[in-house]
């Protein structure tokens, strides 16, 4: 059984759940906070790295470009 099912049949009985999907009551435990992070709409640490790791990058790649155009007009 998926963790998702095994929330929605016993809702936040973590040992249910964690004997449901075959996996600890820590790991399942977890899951559940994970799960009522999202429906908070809080972003895991791994996706708010990685957006902010993505608008940095966009922020460089317009400032290169920025750059190399005005390196092209003082060339002129």
């Amino acid at each position: 059984m998926t963790f998702c099912e095994a929330y929605a049949l016993y809702g936040r009985d973590s040992m249910a759940i964690a004997e449901a999907c075959g996996i600890g009551e820590p790991e399942a435990y977890n899951l559940m906070a994970a799960r009522a992070n999202r429906d908070l709409g809080i972003m895991p640490d791994r996706e708010r790295k990685a957006q902010k790791r993505e608008a940095n990058r966009r922020w460089h790649e317009k400032k290169k470009a920025a750059n190399a155009e005005l390196r092209r007009e003082a060339a002129i």
